[in-house]
């Protein structure tokens, strides 16, 4: 089976975007650090950090499924958002660690928040993380289990 990688949809984003160099391959869909040092995002290894969403256009050259897409590593320059209050966005980075621990669980309103790695876990209460989420719907995007969310706190 072939490796499937993330989707992201930006649905009405009104963050500032940035380009930066990545020394990992790093999926679309996921939050991601910058290291101000070297100019260059990872995937999240500290969620109270402030976090840029990973949101590149894909390039596809024999398929058409978005999931086929990755950020490679050294070379790419990969697109990132920064968060406004009130942007939204669909992703199909679901980390199921949270309170909501199955993807049928999780509810409109419920509290989304990055994780290590980067995707989104799930919670009926507010996190303590940097950036607050909130769930808009549970949805698909090419197949796969997707989340529509709001920027609570940017």
């Amino acid at each position: 089976m072939v490796k499937k990688y993330g989707i992201v949809r930006l649905d009405l984003m009104a963050g500032h975007v940035y380009h930066y160099d990545a020394d990992v391959a790093i999926e679309n869909g996921v939050l991601a650090e910058i290291d101000y040092t070297t100019g260059k995002i990872a995937p999240t290894t500290d969620a109270t950090k402030d976090q840029v969403l990973v949101a590149s256009v894909t390039n596809l050259y024999d398929s058409e499924d978005e999931s086929d897409f990755i950020n490679e590593a050294k070379g790419m320059k990969v697109r990132t958002y920064e968060f406004e209050k009130g942007d939204i966005f669909t992703t199909t980075q679901v980390d199921l660690s949270g309170t909501r621990t199955t993807f049928a669980s999780i509810a409109k309103g419920d509290y989304a928040y990055g994780v290590i790695g980067g995707k989104f876990a799930f919670d009926t209460t507010a996190p303590t993380t940097k950036q607050v989420f909130r769930v808009i719907e549970r949805t698909v995007l090419n197949g796969q289990e997707a989340v529509a969310l709001q920027v609570e706190q940017a």
